[in-house]
């Protein structure tokens, strides 16, 4: 008699997060698509690249549902599918109570224009040694209504929800392997989603610093807002190099840089001798007795989960060959 095959949970939650990925690719392709077909109401020939004759009040309304749509749609599938298990999402809404765990927003603020630094870097590397294009900057619209649009769709959705899902659900789903496990593979997803080759390295280490803050909190609103402040910080520098003039965009811009890293460097002495860092809960090992392979061994093998992957992998790196 044959020997029933005994499910595993890990690979299980692996193929329900490349699922969660189809989803949120999915949607992103179906709004565009949706929004090209609306934005040719208001002109024959617009597009979403050369919106022609569109009011910036739709651009914003189009920019705002695209990750409010695609993430929040992969966030309700990891919910309904792990609902009642012990892989269930943590969505608390609880901010630290420990007011010495703000210091760590200056931190992050610095290491995100450390690694708006490493990009650009980056950015010049591949365009020099590979058919890669830096993509275009956002431009930022007139009215002061379809700015605010602007501002919730680049800024405040995507790190509101993208919290709460690749943190909240993903990283939560995962833990029960490990912490660090469970933070790396959340990050690596982070940065692929992205697109952007040049981005990747540094979303990957601001993404790795937001998982130890949902880990070590006990829930992704912390990360919210780390990640919100730093949208809001590039959002800023954006403003001040299309909507001020140059003395004043210089000037609001080395103002900026200046709090940046004086606050980072501040703050990360202040946490040194406050010792934060030991009421930070632990990240221990696991050690999974009953399986012979490894954890990323199981997650590879699922196919939903590796196939996702490699479909991430392929668009970001096509830029550099494709142009």
């Amino acid at each position: 008699m044959a020997r029933k095959r005994q499910n595993d949970p890990l690979r299980y939650t692996a193929n329900l997060i490349g699922l969660s990925v189809a989803a949120y690719l999915a949607a992103t392709a179906l709004l565009r698509c949706g929004a090209g077909v609306l934005l040719r109401l208001f002109h024959e020939g617009a597009t979403l690249a050369n919106p022609i004759a569109v009011p910036e009040w739709a651009l914003g309304l189009v920019n705002l549902a695209l990750p409010a749509a695609s993430a929040g749609a992969s966030l309700w599938l990891m919910c309904a599918a792990l609902r009642g298990t012990p892989m269930r999402p943590r969505l608390s809404r609880r901010l630290p109570q420990d007011a010495r765990l703000w210091l760590f927003l200056p931190v992050f603020l610095g290491a995100g224009f450390l690694g708006n630094l490493l990009t650009a870097l980056l950015q010049k590397l591949l365009g020099a040694c590979t058919r890669y294009t830096p993509p275009a900057a956002l431009r930022l619209p007139q009215s002061n209504f379809a700015l605010l649009l602007y501002f919730l769709g680049v800024c405040a959705v995507p790190a509101v929800l993208e919290e709460l899902w690749l943190r909240g659900a993903v990283q939560t789903a995962l833990s029960r392997w490990g912490a660090w496990f469970a933070i790396l593979v959340s990050s690596v997803i982070f940065a692929l989603l992205h697109g952007d080759p040049a981005q990747m390295p540094a979303l990957f280490f601001l993404s790795v610093f937001l998982g130890l803050a949902a880990h070590c909190t006990g829930a992704p609103a912390f990360g919210a807002a780390l990640h919100l402040a730093n949208n809001t910080a590039s959002f800023l520098f954006l403003y001040a190099s299309q909507r001020m003039d140059g003395i004043s965009a210089l000037a609001l811009s080395g103002y900026l840089v200046a709090v940046f890293g004086l606050g980072a460097a501040g703050c990360a002495v202040l946490i040194g001798r406050s010792g934060v860092l030991r009421k930070f809960r632990p990240i221990p090992r696991v050690h999974d007795p009953k399986n012979r392979q490894s954890r990323f061994e199981r997650i590879t093998c699922a196919p939903l989960f590796l196939g996702m992957m490699l479909v991430l992998a392929a668009r970001a790196l096509w830029p550099l060959f494709a142009g």
